[in-house]
């Protein structure tokens, strides 16, 4: 999808400023009429999620506050009141997704993260409104996330090296396992498996040493890719730990450093000096430091450079014409390489900015003496979150025009200044951000200044802006303990994601470093990362393009079920009476088609379960000649994936994060031995016997199924194909060779190794109907019908949906097995939707469940000690200040006497962001010491 442009508007905010109103010609004038004719069709919505914390384990649950704001004024946005939030794993496929109201562009809500659906991992963490869509990935927001498992896991550290050969390289792979207290896994038996891609490379046998490391060396196949290498491992006998670990082979060599160079304003031109901006990537797609020298084509030295910040720096160039230049650059561990600069053109526009006092910027724009003699208008445009604030009409007299700008005309956040020629084409552009220091102040104090466990604590807040005036605003706080959650002040946090990365494309690595403790020195950092970044939405040709673009994803202000009446020639049907039958909440509602044959509903608040049976009928009455087509239905995006590969959790963890998995599995001990159970072995949770309702199979005569999926599992499942059933529910559904006898064999759908021989729906086994294509003269038979069987029960798979289904039971006997799927209608394989009916089952609201707050008295403070360790002490998704700008919160500290961080984050009424980190110091075993 062509991403749509989003450069927009404010007219009271267009100020041209540079330019006396007499100089605003016609081809200004159709500039600024363009943008603001954008911004009226695509406005333009900003996303921030505060989190509780930015990782978790297994069983934990996931919390976040969502604001969802306009982009010029970062005020709530009401366009949208339906926000879409989910999980996505290492293969971008998305594990669960829910469904949340938003109130005036406030939300929160959680997720549990279930063991069975949530697997120890990597996820992304997205959210989106369906209008955010409209303009590609970008402006979806995303975080990545760890969910790590408890005591007994295996923990891997690996360092890779390769060796480069005549004929083929190799890799030697050192890699050690232990537990989550870091206790070596001595003589442990494993199954390895060298992985490209999902092509098996090396399969060996090996096993730990007493010190629980293990050594791999391999040759790779000329030709391999280096990036989608990965070694798994799974341990093997006895009591083993069966989980299979995939470990990526990450090799960082120096030599395939990728460095960027770009010029500001976007060109090297003959003649003018240029700032050059150069960014350096490692091969994990992390930035790595650099220094080197740049050289003409006589090799002679005309300018140095070193990084300062990740990889990023800048130097001056004066470049020659007819000169070529290059740079020799000194990586990581001393190697030197050599990359190209961009090319020198003879002829043409640069832009510079730079700073002018405190207050002002200065913009040069320099061109070439033959663009002089052209005696041309051009455009200087400055814009700041898609407003134009600043506007100038360009004629070179000159080689030079300088501009100064006041930074008062722009807000806070990254200004984009573009030079257009006369005909709108786009000649030069350059990012700057613009600091106001106009953020929320935020000050939280303690109600005293130490606390013991399980000890009272209160907090005072007061919000005030940068004038110290009181304001009302909403606000969302995240405390948590510094032994298990490490709050880094380098994070991503509503500042920085508002006013920077949403702006800019790519990955921006410690966002939060360039607004924490501002000195000079990040200021220039900061203004190499805009010079080298990408930034997202300025797409003139966009703008100037004759064509009207519609919105393909429109805007879902609240819970509707929208659709339309046709009939076989698929042309609408007016005068056609819709009934809807809901079942949660029980209603029916009725309505009649316009002429364009379109029905919508309103006045839905469908919480845990969202089912509408929508029935058609004509004009006599009947449901015959008429269908129904939603039009409102939901569909899954796709999401490109990240480039950056993402390491698994157990490869290389973190200190702290693996303090999280471990407090809670003493936790979990605390409170078995609290409730009598000593030791704890394993947790049991007996579950009451899933039935299916209608099921044709005797249970007496073959016993109780393996798998069972009843009705509110397959109601829960949604549209999902019954292939894609089967392939999430049940464990080893594959499909895989069975023999017939020497060389022959057929492709079968199987259940580990077991082929699955009956396939019924209500009792009726579709094999019994099938019928081999009959055979083609001097072709083995068999050779025929390696794919005829499979392709038959092919049409079952992908016909039949969850909601076709009431019931699936799988049973295995040792050689085979065979699936029971009772269907709605309970007419087996023949099963056909009723004409003029339309099942529609789209997400339901998923409202946020309390959490959870202790209550300590005199009574209980010393009761079952190390049953609350907690990683997150306290959330409060809903902090409001009051017309004092003051608010309270209040909680009870855990069981560990550590320190907390609290993190307080939000927003108020006229659009200030506020963002504050600090310390609750000295929680200690008995309060005041």
């Amino acid at each position: 999808m062509k991403k749509i442009a989003i450069i927009y508007v404010v007219a009271v905010l267009c100020l041209l400023s540079g330019t006396a109103i007499a100089q605003v010609n016609n081809g200004l004038m159709t500039t600024l009429s363009a943008v603001a004719g954008m911004r009226d069709r695509f406005p333009i919505e900003k996303l921030y999620l505060q989190l509780d914390k930015p990782y978790y384990t297994l069983g934990d649950t996931l919390r976040f506050k969502a604001y969802l704001l306009n982009a010029d004024f970062l005020k709530p946005s009401n366009r949208s009141g339906l926000l879409y939030v989910e999980l996505d794993n290492s293969n971008g496929t998305s594990v669960k997704r829910i469904l949340v109201p938003l109130t005036s562009g406030i939300s929160w809500g959680d997720m549990a993260l279930d063991e069975k659906m949530f697997p120890e991992g990597s996820y992304t963490l997205r959210a989106y409104t369906n209008w955010m869509l409209n303009f590609g990935d970008d402006y979806v927001f995303k975080r990545s996330i760890y969910i790590s498992a408890l005591s007994g896991s295996t923990l891997v550290k690996a360092g890779f090296k390769l060796q480069s050969g005549a004929d083929k390289d190799k890799i030697s792979a050192n890699i050690l396992f232990t537990d989550l207290n870091k206790n070596a896994l001595r003589l442990k038996d494993m199954q390895l498996k060298v992985m490209s891609g999902r092509h098996n490379l090396f399969k060996d046998k090996a096993t730990t040493g007493m010190d629980g490391t293990m050594d791999v060396n391999f040759d790779l196949a000329d030709k391999t890719a280096i990036k989608n290498l990965s070694i798994q491992v799974q341990e093997t006998g006895k009591g083993a730990d069966t989980a299979k670990l995939t470990i990526p082979i990450i090799l960082n060599r120096a030599e395939n450093t990728d460095v960027q160079y770009l010029p500001e304003g976007g060109n090297l031109v003959a003649g003018i000096a240029t700032k050059v901006g150069f960014k350096a990537i490692g091969e994990d797609g992390k930035a790595t430091e650099i220094s080197g020298i740049v050289l003409n084509s006589k090799q002679q030295q005309v300018a140095t450079f070193k990084s300062t910040h990740k990889g990023m720096g800048n130097f001056e160039l004066t470049p020659q014409a007819g000169e070529s230049y290059t740079s020799k650059v000194t990586l990581p561990g001393n190697i030197t390489k050599t990359y190209p600069l961009p090319i020198v053109n003879n002829t043409g526009t640069t832009m510079r900015i730079s700073p002018k006092g405190k207050d002002s910027l200065e913009v040069v724009l320099t061109v070439t003496p033959d663009i002089v003699t052209t005696n041309s208008n051009y455009y200087l445009i400055g814009l700041t979150r898609g407003l134009v604030c600043y506007t100038s009409l360009i004629n070179f007299k000159g080689i030079t025009v300088r501009k100064v700008v006041a930074k008062d005309m722009f807000p806070s956040g990254i200004a984009h200044f573009t030079l257009l020629n006369n005909a709108n084409q786009s000649l030069n552009e350059r990012i700057v951000y613009i600091d106001h220091n106009d953020y929320l102040q935020i000050n939280v104090t303690a109600h005293k200044p130490n606390y013991g466990i399980r000890d009272s604590i209160a907090l005072a807040i007061t919000v005030k802006d940068k004038d110290g005036k009181p304001m009302r605003g909403s606000f969302s706080m995240a405390i948590t303990d510094n032994s298990q959650i490490k709050a880094d002040s380098t994070n991503s946090n509503i500042i920085s994601n508002l006013l920077l990365t949403s702006d800019l494309k790519g990955n921006v690595e410690e966002p939060g470093y360039y607004f924490e403790n501002i000195t000079t020195q990040k200021t220039t950092e900061l203004d190499n990362l805009l010079l080298t970044q990408g930034w997202v939405g300025y797409d003139w040709k966009a703008i100037f393009n004759p064509v009207i673009q519609e919105p393909k994803y429109p805007a879902e202000r609240e819970y509707i079920v929208q659709g339309k009446v046709t009939n076989v020639l698929n042309k609408p049907v007016e005068g056609s009476e819709v009934l809807l039958f809901s079942r949660k909440p029980q209603e029916v509602k009725t309505m009649i088609t316009g002429k364009d044959g379109q029905f919508i509903f309103k006045g839905f608040f469908p919480v845990d379960t969202a089912e509408f049976k929508i029935q058609a009928r004509n004009k006599n009455g009947n449901s015959n000649n008429v269908g129904v087509e939603m039009m409102n239905e939901f569909k899954p995006p796709r999401f490109a994936t990240d480039s950056i590969k993402q390491t698994p959790w157990y490869v290389n963890s973190d200190t702290v994060l693996l303090n999280n998995g471990s407090t809670k599995a003493a936790q979990i001990k605390a409170e078995a031995a609290y409730r009598g159970q000593g030791n704890l072995l394993k947790e049991v949770i007996i579950k009451e016997k899933k039935v299916v309702k209608g099921s044709k199979v005797d249970k007496d005569i073959v016993g109780d199924p393996d798998v069972v999926l009843d009705e509110q599992d397959l109601l829960k499942a949604g549209k999902m194909s019954l292939r894609q059933l089967l392939e999430k529910n049940v464990k080893g559904f594959t499909l895989g060779r069975v023999s017939l006898g020497g060389p022959a064999y057929r492709m079968s759908y199987k259940i580990n190794e077991y082929e699955i021989v009956v396939f019924n729906f209500d009792g009726i086994n579709v094999f019994d109907y099938y019928s081999p294509t009959p055979t083609v003269k001097h072709i083995p038979a068999w050779v025929q019908l390696i794919h005829d069987r499979r392709q038959f029960l092919d049409a079952y798979l992908d016909y039949f949906s969850a909601e076709d289904i009431t019931g699936l039971e799988v049973w295995f006997n040792g050689f085979s097995a065979w699936l029971e799927i009772t269907t709605r209608s309970k007419k087996g394989p023949w099963m056909k939707l009723t004409a003029g009916t339309y099942l529609y089952k789209p997400l339901p609201f998923t409202l946020p469940k309390d959490f959870y707050r202790p209550r300590y008295t005199v009574k209980n403070h010393n009761i079952a000690p190390g049953t609350d360790m907690r990683s997150t002490i306290h959330w409060a998704p809903q902090v409001i200040t009051d017309k004092a700008g003051k608010a309270t919160v209040s909680f009870f500290s855990a069981d560990k006497p550590v320190d907390y961080t609290l993190v307080i984050e939000g927003i108020d009424v006229n659009g200030n962001l506020g963002y504050k980190r600090q310390q609750i110091n000295g929680v200690s075993k008995i309060a005041g010491k």
